[in-house]
């Protein structure tokens, strides 16, 4: 079978590329990376150190 040389150059030109998913379907059964959300356990800024469970609050620092 000869192809004959397209203007785009030599070599056959498939007539439609298939395209390329940018986001592909996540398989089932495998972890999906997420974004973090923001309540994920952890640190929250506006508590302060010291007051995480079983423990007593830190001592306020006098004005």
């Amino acid at each position: 079978m000869t192809t004959e040389p397209t203007p785009d150059g030599p070599g056959p030109v498939p007539s439609k590329p298939e395209p390329v998913p940018r986001d592909p379907e996540p398989v089932p059964g495998s972890p999906v990376p997420a974004e973090p959300e923001p309540d994920e356990p952890g640190p929250h800024p506006a508590e302060p150190p010291g007051t995480g469970p079983g423990e007593h609050p830190a001592p306020e620092p006098p004005d």
